[in-house]
């Protein structure tokens, strides 16, 4: 098979830690192509167990949706950061915790044709209230819910979310539940 050759990258606007850069690539039957991408960076997701079967998650307001979102906590890894301090970050500023234990459970490219963003996905158990004040345009509900009522929620559609489905979703395969 022929090799793709990147040729070029060019960032053409930047908001805060978000960019959209346009690649250009040398295709494998000689052929140029600009690919836009949006640079996002890593992201983490957590799935924290309150108790044995039952997880924190938080409701909060997306504008894209136009409606309030059932997730785990998660967010953004800062520069410098490793995904798994950020997992604590953010499951002590959306959820109100700290973990004892903070486990991988999976990765993915949530839409790797334009998106560099990728995906770590940890289990947290045993959790201490440990609060941070979060982000200013950040505003909860948080809930605890029974693990199995949260898979229910992720096959009908009511979790839309994906570090939340594909956790949930993750957690409930490997686990066999």
């Amino acid at each position: 098979m022929a090799s793709w050759t990147p040729l070029d990258s060019t960032v053409r606007y930047t908001h805060g830690r978000l960019a959209l850069r346009e690649d250009t690539w040398r295709l494998p039957d000689g052929s140029e192509r600009v690919y836009p991408v949006l640079v996002v960076g890593p992201c983490v997701g957590v799935l924290p167990f309150v108790e044995p079967g039952r997880v924190l998650v938080v409701r909060q307001y997306r504008h894209l949706q136009r409606g309030a979102s059932w997730e785990l906590p998660g967010g953004g890894v800062l520069p410098g950061e490793e995904p798994l301090a950020a997992a604590q970050r953010e499951l002590r500023e959306e959820g109100g915790y700290r973990a004892g234990r903070l486990e991988p459970l999976t990765h993915f490219y949530p839409a790797n044709a334009y998106l560099d963003e990728i995906g770590y996905c940890f289990v947290a158990t045993d959790l201490v209230p440990d609060p941070l004040p979060a982000d200013d345009d950040e505003f909860f509900e948080r809930r605890v819910f029974p693990f199995a009522d949260l898979v229910g929620m992720a096959l009908s559609g009511e979790i839309t979310e994906s570090y939340s489905k594909v956790a949930i979703l993750q957690y409930a395969l490997a686990a066999g539940r």
